[in-house]
């Protein structure tokens, strides 16, 4: 697969410099990360996700104190010096915890899988937003040069290493990419 992959590559180097297409790079990764939408959408999801997890802990909270409850009373429905009256009195009380301590393991499960898919697709959605200012930044930046095709250089292979592993400085657009993106925001944060 490797091996597939790297003569793939040569060829299709090749190919595009024998069509004399011109070619730039860019570091998407480091793109991504310094542009800065990207540090308020950060921002954003870890905002969201303090609101749940304080909303879980609040949960979890209501649920050791339901287990509590439902533990002291089942305690003294096993309580041998409590007449029979009070140690029935007492399971009833131990049961109807059980129920809550149960309604509230279901609530905490329930909340935990809703929040994680909103999560989810929160960042999901901004990640799209953000790629889609990029790729539009990418475009204007390659009709600008005359760039025919533009490869992300951040690319790792099966082992570890840049896809791309030696190219001309000169063709590496990621400087000019983040300044065209970030300007102006200043304002905007």
């Amino acid at each position: 697969m490797k091996k597939f992959f790297m003569v793939f590559l040569f060829l299709l180097c090749a190919v595009l410099y024998a069509a004399e297409s011109k070619i730039a790079v860019v570091d998407l990764e480091k793109v991504f990360r310094e542009y800065y939408k990207s540090k308020i959408a950060e921002d954003t999801i870890r905002r969201q996700a303090g609101i749940y997890r304080d909303y879980m802990n609040k949960l979890a909270n209501e649920l050791k104190a339901a287990q509590e409850t439902a533990e002291n009373a089942r305690a003294d429905a096993l309580n041998i010096g409590l007449s029979s009256a009070e140690r029935a009195k007492a399971e009833k009380r131990a049961s109807e915890a059980m129920r809550l301590v149960s309604e509230k393991r279901a609530a905490i499960e329930l909340y935990r899988s809703g929040r994680t898919k909103d999560m989810q697709k929160l960042e999901a959605d901004k990640r799209v937003e953000i790629m889609n200012d990029i790729k539009a930044e990418l475009r204007k930046r390659a009709a600008s040069g005359g760039y025919s095709y533009v490869f992300d250089c951040s690319g790792k292979t099966t082992n570890g290493q840049g896809a791309l592993l030696i190219y001309p400085e000169s063709h590496d657009i990621t400087a000019e990419v983040i300044s065209n993106l970030n300007r102006g925001a200043t304002g905007k944060r």
